[in-house]
């Protein structure tokens, strides 16, 4: 069998926090090509000197001379590739020595793969405090298996994957505004992609204060509502009831945005009725679903908050007419 080229990128910038426990994981794993360090412009050279200190010629270091953002980054680093298959490793996560070795053997029976991927695993310091969020069942996946799973449990797809490198540059991650753009391509490209699972962890997701996600809850879910209504479009054609779900998904997230900001009004109420709703593509289209939706147009545009549409927003959350657990 010809074994497939095999690149781990690892998109940097600023934050050294975690990136030389990252590289070393990199660098362990076996049947790896080429590991490449694409800097997005941070305004130190410690990525390039602890690069260097490895001394080892599959690591290439590249630095953007402008920043160009973390998603637009992660597209940057897929097309500076040079082989058939990657994987995004975020900087300060890690990946496990056989991860392409599980791929191999998928990928021996299934040529045609084009995203490869294991269960949702996160950890603090190390692997011995690892939370499993989400593990799939082994071997081919249908689409719709996956989009299913996202829209009844919530999503909980693994950040990296190992995915043919020509699906990528065909399907690029949305590199603006920055959300959850990850799961985004996934879940709103899935029907595209001969996805492959494997039960194994091959990758472990870094939870700590400073990172995006848990400073702010736009970063993981400004996109959502588009992703679900993108799971939606795709369903359509092959399960009507389930694509009627995402759709409720879609609302359920922007009714749950709206009723945890419904006394205070500073976080959604203002981004959603600002000007930033003009601008940002995902506030945008979260705005086409309410304006379609008598009971989150009024929720939103009351005068003053209404006891009364809040109180049948929480009664739509709680029965799950509209499903917001995230």
């Amino acid at each position: 069998m010809n074994i497939p080229t095999y690149t781990i990128a690892i998109p940097v910038y600023m934050r050294v926090l975690g990136f030389k426990n990252a590289l070393e994981s990199a660098l362990l794993v076996e049947g790896v090509t080429e590991i490449l360090i694409v800097d997005d412009n941070s305004n130190h050279n410690e990525f390039e000197e602890i690069c260097n200190s490895f001394e080892d010629k599959r690591i290439k270091y590249f630095k953007n001379t402008e920043n160009v953002g973390l998603f637009a980054n992660w597209n940057n680093s897929i097309e500076k590739a040079s082989s058939e298959f990657v994987s995004i490793l975020c900087s300060d996560d890690l990946i496990e020595p056989n991860a392409f070795k599980l791929f191999e053997e998928a990928y021996a029976k299934d040529k045609d793969i084009d995203v490869f991927f294991g269960s949702f695993a996160t950890f603090s310091n190390d692997r011995k405090d690892a939370i499993y969020y989400r593990h799939y069942k082994p071997g081919p996946m249908k689409a719709q298996e996956l989009l299913e799973d996202a829209i009844l449990n919530g999503p909980r797809f693994p950040v990296l994957t190992i995915t043919r490198r020509t699906t990528l540059l065909k399907y690029p991650f949305v590199s603006n505004p920055h959300s959850g753009n990850d799961w985004l391509w996934i879940y709103s490209n899935a029907t595209n992609f001969n996805l492959h699972a494997t039960k194994e962890t091959i990758n472990y997701w870094r939870r700590h204060p400073d990172q995006d996600a848990a400073k702010r809850q736009s970063i993981t879910t400004d996109c959502w509502p588009l992703m679900f209504q993108l799971a939606k479009e795709q369903l359509i054609p092959i399960d009507k009831a389930l694509s009627v779900k995402a759709f409720k998904r879609s609302k359920g997230i922007i009714l749950n945005w709206l009723i945890n900001d419904f006394k205070d009004r500073e976080g959604y109420f203002k981004r959603l009725l600002g000007d930033e709703a003009k601008s940002n593509l995902f506030l945008e289209e979260s705005m086409k679903i309410i304006n379609d939706d008598w009971l989150l147009k009024k929720m939103l545009f009351s005068k003053s908050p209404s006891s009364l549409y809040y109180n049948v927003g929480r009664l739509a959350r709680k029965v799950g007419y509209y499903p917001t657990s995230m």
